[in-house]
């Protein structure tokens, strides 16, 4: 048959191309081993094993004596030297603010955390207000920021604690009970201890879950997670890229003369672009096989039930393959295609897959942050993938199938008119 002849073709064309291997699959893999190396690798059982940070603490806060010599300052002292942070912080204490931060810019350590003196007393005091300093290193960026969320959520939990106390008094002193400072720590304490089983019933991202980021194996694979949605989109992002890539050998082969001899035979230009769009086909599978071994092996990425995501794979390789066609088919030649997937290819492919990094930014991830990746058929596709990842039925996945075939169908039948119309072919 004709239409295997021209995709066996096209398809050995292809692997041949070292511009095909060297973007389509040399550069995803290169980027996702940086991933690996930033995150230091993973340990012996799957989760990642970041480096160790660390961490001077200057501990300036005053006990209240009203309440028992509460302070909230050891507390948190004590939490960051815990067993629990062992693998994860390197901790020394300093007594002096200056002399932290001249070890973080002298490079000794990569966060200083200086609690102020008044931490223990705001806790008790309806407007009190205390700032803990997080001192780091600017060019660092995860060490400092798995620190930040430590501190920010033993804050959170301190500040939970105060409304009960404070909530306690008002309601006890209205009954006319005497209330002591003992009796207010007691209510700060049981507050805190409901809240961190609560936490650790529901999984919430509260005080107790993060008492490890890195060290228990929730938080690996909540960022091994992470890493398996990035790895996900840059296969979408390449795999269209490919797509368009492949569809360039039409305008190749338009300007090399071959093309229009071929039109002119009983050959059909449905049939010539059928056979190109199997070897493009053929192509992004072989891509996206080689992508997804590598994001097995070496992030453990679980790609969710065979059935869910083998609908996801089809549905991106006749999506990428159709939309490469129907792209070329409005450009004038290969010089026009150099502006086209270095720019227009790019911007497009960037805003499909913005939802990844967009869903983990607090606030970010409803609204039109959500739903403009779905004006691009990247966000269809990655809708697919994701659903499939996170563990959907077939049935789930159905809906944005549909829409990927649905446009696959629009995009190979105006790149099939195109063509034909200039080519005058049949």
């Amino acid at each position: 048959m004709k239409v295997l002849d021209i995709a066996l073709k096209d398809l050995r064309r292809f692997l041949r191309n070292y511009f095909f291997l060297g973007l389509g699959i040399g550069v995803p893999v290169l980027v996702g081993a940086i991933f690996y190396f930033a995150f230091g690798g993973l340990a012996s059982d799957g989760r990642f094993n970041l480096p160790q940070i660390d961490v001077v603490v200057v501990n300036l806060d005053e006990p209240v004596a009203a309440y028992g010599n509460f302070s909230a300052g050891e507390m948190l002292a004590d939490f960051l030297k815990s067993e629990e942070l062992g693998g994860l912080l390197a901790v020394t204490e300093s007594n002096s603010a200056a002399t932290a931060r001249a070890a973080v810019d002298r490079q000794e350590a990569d966060v200083a955390i200086i609690i102020p003196a008044d931490l223990s007393a705001a806790m008790f005091d309806p407007q009190g207000r205390a700032v803990i300093e997080v001192y780091h290193d600017p060019t660092l960026t995860i060490g400092p920021g798995i620190v930040k969320s430590i501190v920010t959520q033993f804050v959170d939990a301190l500040t939970g604690s105060r409304i009960a106390a404070s909530i306690a008094y008002a309601q006890l002193a209205k009954r006319g009970v005497t209330v002591d400072g003992t009796t207010i720590q007691n209510i700060a304490m049981r507050y805190g201890e409901w809240s961190a089983s609560l936490a650790e019933g529901q999984g919430a991202g509260t005080l107790l879950t993060v008492r490890s980021p890195a060290g228990s194996k929730e938080q690996g694979n909540r960022l091994l997670a992470m890493i398996g949605g990035i790895m996900a989109s840059m296969i979408i992002f390449y795999a269209f890229y490919a797509g368009a890539a492949s569809a360039l050998t039409i305008l190749q082969e338009k300007e090399d003369g071959t093309l229009p001899r071929l039109s002119t035979t009983p050959t059909p230009m449905s049939a010539i672009l059928g056979g190109k769009l199997i070897a493009v086909f053929a192509l992004i599978i072989v891509q996206v096989s080689v992508l997804m071994a590598f994001s097995s092996l070496v992030f453990k990425t679980t790609w969710g039930a065979p059935g869910p995501m083998l609908l996801a794979i089809v549905g991106l390789v006749v999506l990428a393959g159709s939309f490469g066609i129907f792209v070329m088919s409005w450009l004038r030649d290969t010089r026009q295609a150099g502006i086209v997937l270095g720019g227009v290819m790019t911007v497009v492919g960037m805003v499909g897959i913005s939802s990844v990094f967009t869903g983990t930014v607090p606030g970010a991830g409803g609204g039109i942050a959500a739903t403009l990746p779905l004006f691009t058929p990247h966000g269809w596709a990655l809708r697919a993938w994701r659903l499939a990842m996170d563990g959907g039925g077939i049935g789930d996945v159905l809906l944005p199938l549909v829409v990927m075939l649905a446009l696959t169908a629009v995009f190979f039948s105006i790149g099939v008119l195109r063509f034909r119309k200039r080519l005058g072919g049949h």
